[in-house]
């Protein structure tokens, strides 16, 4: 028997949640998972590390992250993860830590592996690109599959999880379209979007 369950958000971390299924199916093996969100950097192996980045509205967090010897583990949501709010801002949220961590990654291994999940953010990764500096190679960790634009895209199905109501997501649908077309004046990251 193979337990491997993901985290129960905000209860159960993976591997507690490994644990308490095991105690039901003695002699099982156990197998932590993530779906790339919270919790990513907790099931992989490698050294933890620690880095001070820009979290979802601009003030300082430290972020966790693994290497394991030429690959980082980063996980996004230790940068800009919608846990770090106590009031989501979904228009101002920005990704920027999250670049500022994989370039800090990007200059001790070659590969950096990006968990994402859990964000507070909708800026399809502006901030991101804003503040990445580094040549690694990047491999995306996710479970989802889902366009940039239109009724399945990250503003109509992501923004709400993260405090958007409905004229919220018409502005950030409106920014990401912007952001697509390389029309970055009019897609600015970081801060509340203009009708």
């Amino acid at each position: 028997m193979l337990l491997a369950p993901d985290g129960f958000g905000g209860t159960l971390s993976a591997r507690e949640a490994a644990a308490a299924m095991a105690v039901g199916w003695p002699g099982a093996d156990l197998a932590a998972m993530s779906d790339g969100g919270p919790g990513f950097v907790d099931v992989l192996p490698g050294d933890l590390r620690r880095t001070s980045v820009s979290g979802p509205l601009g003030e300082p967090v430290v972020a966790r992250w693994r290497r394991d010897g030429d690959t980082a583990y980063v996980e996004s949501a230790q940068a800009c993860g919608l846990h770090l709010l106590t009031h989501p801002d979904p228009e101002a949220a920005t990704t920027r830590g999250v670049g500022e961590l994989c370039s800090a990654a990007a200059a001790e291994c070659g590969t950096v592996v990006v968990g994402l999940g859990g964000s507070a953010t909708t800026d399809g990764g502006r901030g991101f690109l804003e503040t990445w500096s580094g040549t690694a190679r990047l491999l995306a960790a996710s479970d989802v599959d889902n366009p940039l634009l239109g009724p399945d895209g990250a503003a109509a199905v992501f923004g709400p999880q993260k405090g958007a109501d409905a004229a919220a997501v018409e502005r950030l649908e409106r920014r990401l379209s912007a952001f697509a077309a390389g029309r970055p004046e009019a897609a600015v990251s970081g801060q509340r979007a203009t009708a």
